[in-house]
């Protein structure tokens, strides 16, 4: 059995107090009538003789007079004489009597207190479900949100109470987060950029000499060890200028051909490679940024191809779906571990565990494949293939949600 919500504790507490409340208050009507009866019923009976026809006198009940008669009963000119009961039933008998207006108090009253419990439980459900409303809101809207959209805001309305400061205090700190990520991202931007001016100085460097034939024959391997760094650093930072716009978010939107999209993605491959790519479209449209569209295509492509087995092949498709367009790209490569899978995407991240390249891959691929994927509200996922390989398919929708 599951844990109770706090919903359903409030209503068990709403609940409990009403009940206990009743429960003595149904004792104390209980204890004052049993008191009640007993001293009714014990109280001193008159027995007056009345003479009888013969001239003797017989005993007959006293007259309990009702407040408001006269002296002899009479009322209205009607006689209001009501016998005493103890006068002539035995203790068993009353004794009998008060057990069953008790009975009948006790029986009755809890089935009142019973239904009002109910009813209390009701109201106190609908009251509790009221008051953490908001609070559900909060919740809703910490579990959608992602560093990609933390310029929504709760604004919470209602009454200055700890809810209310409690949705404030969450705005805060998503202004907080928000700042603190914008700066982040325009620091990894403007790095990146910042970095490309000495990289090209240092590519042109040893071009020239060894264009010229001015480099001696023992260093001509190490400056071409140093030409391939460049060319390695340069790739990072153009996939890290990458990423940081693709987590800004889109500039513009338009319909874009995702067919075309795939097409021009596929023949910028390696000329080796072009036989070996299996690609499947059929018409989809979806609203976006076309260049970034391609970046993921050509990511995912780029991925597929590095990570593969001598011989491999690469399957892409693209389609249509009911809720927007996907595209799937699936390869031959080496077995990748289920529970490592969903980690591609991070930075840097690769099937074997090594975060350093021995590929000529900067690891950023799927991480900018996630990032456009997400910049265009859509998804983006990844599952190992039976026999090796990786299938990661991405869901674009057909227009921007509504926010």
């Amino acid at each position: 059995m599951g844990r109770l919500t706090v919903r359903g504790r409030l209503t068990l507490v709403y609940a409990a107090v009403f009940a206990a409340g009743g429960l003595l208050l149904l004792g104390l009507d209980y204890a004052i009538v049993a008191e009640s009866l007993v001293s009714r019923s014990t109280e001193p009976t008159v027995v007056q003789a009345e003479p009888s026809p013969g001239g003797r006198s017989t005993p007959r009940p006293a007259v309990a007079e009702r407040p408001g008669t006269t002296p002899d009963g009479v009322k209205d000119g009607v006689k209001d004489r009501v016998p005493a009961i103890a006068a002539f039933a035995p203790q068993s008998v009353l004794d009998r009597y008060r057990a069953q207006v008790l009975y009948d108090l006790l029986l009755r009253c809890s089935a009142v207190l019973a239904g009002a419990i109910a009813v209390a439980a009701l109201a106190g459900r609908l009251i509790a479900g009221r008051t953490l409303s908001r609070l559900h809101r909060i919740t809703e809207t910490a579990r959608e949100l992602s560093e990609r959209d933390l310029n929504r805001r709760l604004a919470l309305d209602g009454p200055q109470d700890e809810l209310k400061e409690l949705g404030d205090t969450f705005d805060g700190m998503l202004a907080r987060l928000q700042a603190a990520f914008d700066s982040q991202r325009r620091f990894a931007a403007n790095a990146s950029h910042e970095l490309r001016t000495p990289l090209a100085i240092q590519r042109m460097a040893v071009e020239v000499p060894l264009a010229t034939g001015q480099v001696p024959d023992h260093l001509v391997p190490a400056m071409h060890r140093v030409l391939e760094a460049c060319a390695r650093s340069e790739r990072l930072i153009e996939g890290l200028l990458l990423l940081a716009s693709s987590e800004r978010g889109l500039s513009e939107r338009r319909p874009v051909e995702l067919p075309e999209v795939v097409r021009r993605a596929a023949g910028t491959l390696p000329a080796d490679w072009r036989g070996r790519v299996d690609v499947r479209v059929r018409p989809a449209v979806v609203e976006g940024d076309p260049v970034l569209l391609e970046h993921l295509v050509r990511n995912l492509l780029d991925n597929a191809v590095r990570y593969n087995v001598p011989g491999g092949t690469v399957e892409v498709t693209a389609g249509p779906r009911p809720d927007g367009a996907e595209v799937v790209v699936s390869n031959t490569g080496p077995v990748v571990a289920e529970e490592r899978a969903e980690r591609l995407f991070l930075p840097f991240e690769r099937g074997n565990g090594r975060r350093l390249a021995r590929d000529g891959g900067t690891g950023l691929g799927l991480s900018i494949v996630r990032a456009i994927a997400d910049a265009h509200h859509g998804t983006a996922s990844a599952v190992p293939r039976a026999g090796g390989g990786l299938t990661v398919t991405v869901v674009l929708p057909r227009e921007r949600p509504a926010p």
